[in-house]
């Protein structure tokens, strides 16, 4: 009887694998084609682009006193004045770097702010997605790729366009989205030629 038992759910567990459904969907083609992350997109880039200028200013003060101060101060420069004049180079540059930590916390902070509804949307349709279409689970090509995991995409449904329709995303934002990331890719090698030196461009 136990023998006849484990057979039976031997033959059984194969089927009920085989009966379940998996789907994957790529969630860059998503968001890029969702007008509110292009909005959230462009306007931390705006203020990282006023953080960095902060920053550069900053900078710049910093090392134009530090360069009047290497002239000015020396062997010779008595104790009092020398101290004073260390102390206060010490304390623009404690400025400057506590000034860089709280830009990187306030980005940290702006752009979870921003992309925290933003995703709750994603994953709300992902959830619509899989309860409409039975699936066991719903996974994301991005994030599988980035921790190696394998999707055998022939035995599993690609449910992108779906997430796309439970979001009403229209021809028109996937269109936005491809610019959107044309545009992206254009910048990205703009800023890596403006780092890299005059002989090696």
């Amino acid at each position: 009887m136990k023998k006849t038992l484990l057979m039976l759910t031997l033959l059984i567990a194969p089927l009920a694998v085989c009966a379940q459904q998996f789907a994957h969907f790529t969630s860059t083609d998503v968001l890029q084609a969702m007008p509110d992350y292009r909005k959230a997109y462009d306007e931390m880039n705006a203020l990282r682009t006023q953080y960095s200028s902060e920053l550069q200013t900053m900078q710049q003060e910093f090392q134009t006193k530090y360069e009047k101060f290497q002239k000015e101060v020396n062997e010779q420069t008595p104790a009092a004045i020398r101290e004073r004049r260390v102390a206060e180079m010490e304390q623009l540059q404690d400025r400057l770097e506590q000034t860089q930590r709280d830009f990187s916390s306030q980005l940290e902070q702006q752009e979870a702010q921003k992309l925290e509804p933003i995703m709750k949307k994603v994953q709300d349709a992902i959830n619509t997605v899989a309860r409409a279409g039975n699936f066991v689970y719903v996974m994301d090509k991005n994030t599988a790729l980035r921790n190696n995991v394998f999707i055998n995409e022939a035995l599993s449904v690609d449910v992108t366009s779906r997430i796309m329709d439970a979001l009403s995303i229209t021809p028109e934002d996937i269109a936005a989205g491809k610019a959107f990331v044309a545009r992206m890719q254009q910048e990205a090698q703009q800023q890596q030629s403006a780092t890299q030196p005059a002989g090696t461009r």
